[in-house]
C-alpha cells in the first residue's frame, strides 16, 4: 500500500489516573495497569525516574512479554492504519499507565521506533510528562 503524507499513526502515552485523552473519533486503547511489565517505580532506586530515564527504559524493556505486546500493538495500529488510510483518516493510539510517566512512556516510544521501522509516519505525544499548565 501507498501511504501519502496524510496517513500516519499520533501515539498519545497518558496516565489513566489523569483520565483518558479525549478524541472526536475511534482509537487503539492500550491498558498497561494490568499488562506484566516491569514497573520502575517498584524499584526504589529507579524511583523518580520517568520512561526517558535509561534505566526504567531498561528494567521496561526486560520484562518477558514486553516484545508481545510491542509486535501485538503494532500489527494492530497497521490494521487500523491501512482500514483508515481510504478515508485519510490519522491512526490514534493511546497507551496509558497509572500516572502516565514510566511504563506508557517506554511503550509509546518503542512502539514509534517499530512503525517508523516499518516505513510508518508517527509522532508521539506524552501526555504525562508535559507539566500542568498553572493554575490561577
Amino acid at each position: 500500500m501507498d501511504f501519502s503524507e496524510q496517513a500516519w499513526i499520533q501515539i498519545e502515552t497518558f496516565g489513566f489516573d489523569h483520565g483518558v485523552p479525549t478524541t472526536l473519533t475511534g482509537a487503539l486503547l492500550v491498558d498497561l495497569r494490568s499488562a506484566p511489565l516491569q514497573d520502575p517505580t517498584d524499584q526504589p532506586a529507579l524511583g523518580g525516574r520517568d520512561g526517558k530515564d535509561e534505566e526504567a527504559v531498561a528494567h521496561v524493556m526486560e520484562s518477558p512479554h514486553t516484545f508481545t505486546l510491542l509486535a501485538r500493538t503494532a500489527d494492530q495500529a497497521r490494521a487500523l492504519l491501512d482500514h483508515n488510510s481510504k478515508t485519510n483518516l490519522i491512526v490514534r493510539v493511546l497507551i496509558g499507565d497509572t500516572e502516565g510517566r514510566t511504563r506508557a512512556v517506554v511503550i509509546g516510544d518503542a512502539l514509534a521506533q517499530i512503525l517508523t521501522a516499518r516505513g510508518i509516519h508517527t509522532s508521539v505525544e506524552h501526555h504525562g510528562l508535559t507539566p500542568p499548565a498553572p493554575q490561577n
